[in-house]
């Protein structure tokens, strides 16, 4: 009867009970201890109330950089502005007072727009224009003076050529820097401290692309909106550039589609662009006067051969134009040949009456 009972009895009751004492013993201490934790606890939090113990704590936010963007036509690519982009009156504001302001040699801040790819060109809020501000102004001429204008390209590639172009060519050449080179911006800036207005190159597709490489960032006719970041890379290579102008680019000069959203973003940010003049199937003439970009187009270019006879014929028939229509444009790259025979021309042709003058001086005719 008694195992009976035993299967009967709760399993709790087979475990082995503490004695009366000990147990209000535990539970006092337990209750102490608790109290003494709450108390300690609560003096921390008012005195203190700093879980790290008053040790210094930094706290930084870490974000990914957001390429900033910047207005183009929508309709043709759909890019919308990070932030408001002012447009400038058709009249614009003066150009900086002979070469240069102090300010727009190293650059303007008005002029920039921080992003992750760099400074970008753009209209300052009181409405100026880089393509203003960084021109090179002229002195007066006479009334249907012939002028040349004259732009030396592939600056930056090569400091030894760079610094030839620089020091050798006349204040009024205009030289174009390509994107690639290293210390651009010293180079720039140097360039604008001797009196040069400078333009930045814009890598584009040739006909035959890819094995016709520009280089890294190139723009391609078939990109769409990814060429906006390539664009955006390039123009914040360096600052104080007045325009831009194509490096190569057959292909995708030649496709409208590539070419409205590539200029409505070269007008929106304030600059003029310049054809090189090398693809008869270019389309940036049309595209350009549509959107109202200051735009020009290369008559020559002056050294196909770097030999110094074909060079210095080239230039004649340049001159030749001139005379005839008023304005003619001739591009050359920053070989040792062309620039001395530039130079050299240059220094004559004054005294026949023909002046040399920078790129954006053929928007003022």
């Amino acid at each position: 009867m008694a195992k009976n009972e035993d299967l009967n009895r709760p399993l709790y009751r087979n475990v082995r009970e503490w004695s009366l004492p000990w147990r209000s013993f535990a539970a006092s201490a337990v209750i102490s201890a608790a109290l003494l934790l709450a108390v300690i606890a609560a003096l921390w939090v008012a005195v203190v109330d700093d879980p790290d113990g008053g040790r210094a704590e930094a706290v930084a936010a870490i974000e990914d950089a957001a390429p900033a963007a910047t207005g183009s036509v929508a309709a043709a690519g759909g890019l919308v502005p990070d932030e408001p982009m002012p447009q400038a009156t058709d009249d614009g504001p003066a150009l900086a007072t002979l070469p240069f302001s102090a300010a727009a040699i190293g650059g303007d801040p008005g002029l920039v727009q921080q992003s992750a790819y760099g400074p970008l060109p753009r209209v300052s809020p009181d409405g100026r224009r880089p393509r203003d501000v960084y021109a090179r102004r002229t002195d007066s001429l006479p009334s249907g003076a012939a002028r040349v204008v004259l732009i030396v390209g592939g600056l930056g590639l090569s400091q030894t050529g760079t610094q030839n172009a620089i020091s050798r060519l006349p204040e009024e050449v205009t030289l174009a820097f390509a994107p690639y080179g290293a210390s651009l911006q010293r180079w720039a800036s140097k360039a604008r401290e001797e009196g040069h207005e400078i333009i930045l190159q814009v890598p584009m597709e040739p006909v035959g692309y890819p094995e016709q490489n520009p280089g890294e960032h190139t723009l391609l006719a078939s990109a769409g909106g990814r060429n906006r970041d390539d664009l955006h890379w390039i123009l914040g290579r360096m600052t104080g550039y007045a325009g831009v102008m194509n490096h190569m680019g057959g292909r995708f000069t030649a496709e409208e589609q590539a070419m409205v959203p590539f200029l409505g973003e070269i007008g929106e940010r304030g600059l003029y662009y310049l054809d090189d003049g090398t693809s008869p199937q270019s389309r940036a003439k049309l595209v350009a006067e549509a959107l109202r970009v200051p735009f020009l187009t290369a008559d020559r270019i002056v050294d196909r051969s770097r030999a110094q006879g074909e060079i210095e014929r080239e230039l004649a028939a340049l001159e030749a134009a001139a005379r005839a229509r008023g304005l003619a444009v001739g591009v050359a790259s920053a070989f040792p040949a062309s620039v001395e025979t530039i130079a050299r021309w240059a220094r004559e042709a004054q005294s026949r009456g023909v002046f040399v003058v920078p790129a954006s001086a053929a928007f003022e005719l």
